[in-house]
């Protein structure tokens, strides 16, 4: 049951476990369904790092409506509903142009999807109503049974079953969607009775966009070609997913000791975690296929990951006011996850074709840049919550 088994958790919780789903299928098998369509990898990096580059769109704006009409719940299940049909319009998509363009329109669909219950959940937690960690965790579980039961289908069924499982994951959440919880507190409320302010061209913001936009960019590998490179390396499906399984499984780990983290280390101190693993991670992967060290690699996806997302997660609690909290996590998923990948997976496709795994290595240096970042002074510790 999630954090204090209220209602609110529970709604919540769902919504998370229906969206990961979609996610647990989407990151490692949709590059494995566009190349069985005939896409050569470089086709593959193009066509995901359309997704990312939306979010520098469709998530700021749908954050900005949300926060001043103080109803993200709405906008999440209207979205969801289109997702379903973007999805299915795959079935009957031939060619490159054709997908390219559905991909726009799937990133401009999903891409806010995620920030808004972020937000939702965030706001929940600033109110006391529930921890995010605890909460979250339910995603990423969902993120496992997607993931090792798509490796699964993958196996006995093909690469078309990889279509048909999205398809129903985007129906669920659609479903899930309309249990939210309504919010209750928009900005135009807040600016009207002189509430705090927020500023997105505020020297700690920015700098919190580049150290978690530069240790995100790291995973560009691993999402667009983690499964193809496994695959070539002779792994079989089941056993790729259940590599993914075992990196999500990690961070669920970090999820639930959130409230605890939380209380003891700021969100510079996961940043910076966050960016020493990173380092490790992508070495190691750029460097083995070996099984075991696989196995090693993916349990540090905790800290590259969880602890960077816990992190970014507590500084939005911490440094933004209440009604502003939609936009700003729309902002972080736009910049800091959007920019990174759709930089990193179309350079992650270009140098896959020539260096294979060894794409890796470009990764851990990133990493280092976003962790020599965080480490510097002017990456701000939080003050105290706002209101």
């Amino acid at each position: 049951m999630p954090h204090g088994s209220s209602a609110l958790a529970l709604r919540l919780a769902l919504a998370y476990s229906a969206l990961f789903l979609w996610m647990g299928l989407y990151l490692p098998y949709w590059p494995v369904w566009l190349e069985h369509r005939g896409m050569s990898a470089g086709q593959v990096g193009i066509l995901l790092a359309v997704a990312p580059w939306t979010r520098v769109i469709a998530s700021p704006l749908a954050g900005r409506w949300a926060d001043r009409s103080g109803r993200s719940h709405r906008l999440v299940q209207g979205l969801s509903v289109i997702l379903v049909l973007t999805a299915a319009a795959f079935f009957v998509a031939e060619g490159f142009g054709v997908l390219l363009a559905l991909m726009v329109v799937l990133g401009l669909v999903f891409a806010p999807i995620v920030p808004l219950i972020d937000g939702i959940t965030v706001g929940a937690e600033a109110e006391g109503h529930l921890s995010y960690g605890p909460v979250r965790l339910w995603g990423s579980g969902a993120f496992i049974v997607a993931s090792w039961a798509g490796g699964e289908l993958l196996e006995r069924s093909g690469e078309q079953s990889v279509l048909w499982l999205l398809v129903g994951a985007a129906g669920l959440l659609a479903l899930a969607s309309g249990l939210l919880p309504g919010t209750t507190v928009a900005t135009r409320d807040r600016d009207a009775a002189g509430g705090p302010s927020f500023s997105p061209r505020r020297r700690p913001f920015v700098v919190f966009l580049a150290v978690t936009g530069l240790l995100h960019l790291g995973h560009a590998v691993l999402y667009g070609f983690g499964t193809v490179h496994w695959r070539a390396a002779g792994l079989d499906d089941g056993t790729v997913g259940l590599l993914w399984a075992e990196g999500v499984l990690a961070e669920i780990v970090v999820f639930a000791l959130a409230p605890a983290l939380g209380r003891r280390i700021s969100p510079r101190g996961l940043w910076i975690v966050a960016g020493l693993a990173s380092v490790l991670r992508w070495s190691l992967l750029a460097s083995t296929t070996a099984l075991p060290w696989l196995v090693a690699g993916q349990a540090l996806h905790g800290a590259t990951f969880g602890a960077l997302h816990l992190g970014a997660m507590s500084y939005l609690r911490l440094q933004v006011p209440a009604g502003h909290r939609a936009h700003a996590a729309t902002l972080y998923s736009a910049i800091a996850a959007g920019v990174a990948l759709g930089i990193g997976l179309p350079l992650a496709g270009v140098l896959y074709e020539h260096v294979g795994g060894g794409a890796y290595w470009a990764m851990s240096i990133g990493a280092g840049l976003g962790l020599l970042l965080a480490l510097a002074p002017s990456s701000a510790e939080p003050r105290a919550p706002t209101p």
